[in-house]
């Protein structure tokens, strides 16, 4: 086979970024309907309703820098989603728990993402679904392992 007849593979990662991408707009699209924004909806979503979650934990729940973080709980302070807490073990811990607001606003957030993979679900057959799992881990797992190299 020569270049001209070769297949044209398409970019994996460009494939994927498209993706995010388009996935990404539609929940900031939804969220903006409710005066918020994805990452603020996400990181609702990552707040233990009942019990609350320590503030160190939510930065690796949700893959995001402690900077950005700290944005992200200070506006949603603000606006009263959240609230913070001291644990009575360590007064320098603090726990993000969630206002009536932010329990209203969690089960919003929880509802679109619940609905948007219903769709997914029925609109893609099950067993390309669980492939699509898989080669998503296998390409995950090799990122990872590319950028604990390069460190």
């Amino acid at each position: 086979m020569n270049e001209l007849t070769k297949p044209k593979l398409d970019n994996i990662d460009l494939i994927v970024k498209s993706t995010w991408l388009a996935v990404s707009k539609m929940y900031s699209d939804m969220a903006s309907e409710y005066d918020s924004t994805a990452v603020q909806a996400l990181t609702l979503l990552k707040i233990d309703p009942k019990d609350g979650t320590r503030s160190t934990n939510l930065g690796p729940k949700m893959a995001i820098e402690p900077t950005s973080l700290t944005r992200i709980i200070k506006l949603l302070e603000d606006n009263g989603y959240i609230y913070k807490e001291k644990t009575t073990l360590d007064k320098r811990e603090v726990i993000i728990k969630l206002t009536d607001k932010g329990h209203q606003h969690r089960d919003i957030s929880k509802d679109v993402v619940v609905n948007f993979n219903k769709i997914i679900a029925q609109e893609i057959d099950p067993q390309k679904l669980e492939i699509f799992k898989e080669v998503m881990s296998a390409i995950l797992k090799t990122a990872n392992k590319l950028n604990t190299k390069k460190k």
